[in-house]
């Protein structure tokens, strides 16, 4: 049976003493990888690779770049890549931080089978999130559109199925907006079309006003001061340094990695900007709840946009007992 470390704030430092003694790395979620999938997973044979990718259901994107992944498959193929060398122990932090509720059950589920059939015992940590009350919402006012798509349709090199397909949205001040879907759905790409850091393959995309983006991972955003903290502290200084003085924000799993305090003070600041547009991609009921309007997204489709109430009275995964 795989070991947990630890569920609380010294777990990555348990986790590191105990690789330590075997001298094996511990790997972090923010590893981030670079080339196609199908090459990091090769490293010690085809074979291996093919195998890792159907046990991991990372298949559908074997040939895809990893910079074209969602964060949870990012996550999934850093995992596929420590094994592809066959080691006999891993050490992973935080191993289900950016997977959707499902993959994280089945993930959960599989990591014993991993031990099994590759020989390859697993220790790893986890930083639990609990369920947290609301907290009061001031009244909404809605202002500017500050994004428009019309007829927008998006793929990537080589793939068959579009990464996103919006027929029409609208996006303004005074919204809390968030993406909800499986990894992959589409949410990150969106969040990058909006941006303007990718240009839609068919379609057009008004954009307006001052827009800041905060990504997932640390390491991908400006430098911060102090890098030597853990993935919790730099998320939590990310956070911090913003003056939410620009016109919308755009944050992909913000919450993820936080501890319950960070959460709580990371929606009362939301909260406080009732004048800026907020979108935000994101598993975490909490910031759901705390949402004006929810868009959940099917392969690129956006199958659900309403309000957040609707949709979690609605929803299997969500809010539902």
């Amino acid at each position: 049976m795989p070991t947990i470390i630890s569920t609380d704030s010294e777990s990555s430092g348990q986790l590191e003493r105990l690789a330590a003694t075997e001298g094996q790395p511990v790997i972090y979620p923010e590893r981030l990888l670079q080339g196609r999938v199908r090459d990091l997973l090769a490293t010690t044979s085809l074979f291996v690779a093919g195998e890792l990718a159907t046990l991991l259901g990372i298949e559908p994107f074997f040939d895809r770049e990893v910079s074209e992944l969602s964060s949870g498959e990012q996550q999934l193929v850093s995992l596929g890549y420590a094994l592809a060398a066959l080691p006999p122990s891993i050490f992973l932090a935080n191993p289900f931080l950016f997977l959707d509720q499902v993959r994280k059950q089945r993930l959960l589920g599989l990591l014993s089978e991993i031990e099994h059939r590759f020989g390859c015992r697993i220790h790893y940590s986890v930083t639990d999130q609990a369920a947290l009350a609301d907290i009061p919402h001031p009244p909404v006012s809605f202002g500017h559109v500050y994004d428009e798509m019309k007829h927008v349709e998006h793929r990537y090199p080589i793939q068959e199925r579009y990464a996103l397909d919006v027929p029409s949205l609208r996006l303004q001040a005074g919204e809390r907006v968030v993406l909800v879907g499986a990894n992959g759905s589409g949410k990150s790409t969106l969040l990058r079309l909006l941006l303007g850091v990718e240009r839609p393959l068919y379609g057009k995309i008004k954009r307006r006003g001052r827009k800041k983006y905060v990504p997932a991972h640390p390491a991908l955003a400006p430098q911060l001061e102090d890098e030597s903290g853990s993935f919790t502290m730099q998320k939590q200084a990310l956070l911090l340094r913003l003056d939410w003085s620009d016109d919308a924000y755009y944050f992909d799993e913000p919450t993820a990695g936080l501890t319950d305090d960070m959460r709580r003070q990371f929606v009362e600041r939301l909260l406080q900007q009732p004048a800026k547009l907020i979108v935000m991609a994101t598993h975490d009921e909490f910031l759901i709840r705390h949402a004006t309007r929810v868009l959940y997204l099917v392969q690129g489709q956006v199958a659900f946009d309403g309000p957040a109430a609707h949709f979690l009275q609605s929803s299997r995964l969500y809010g539902w007992n």
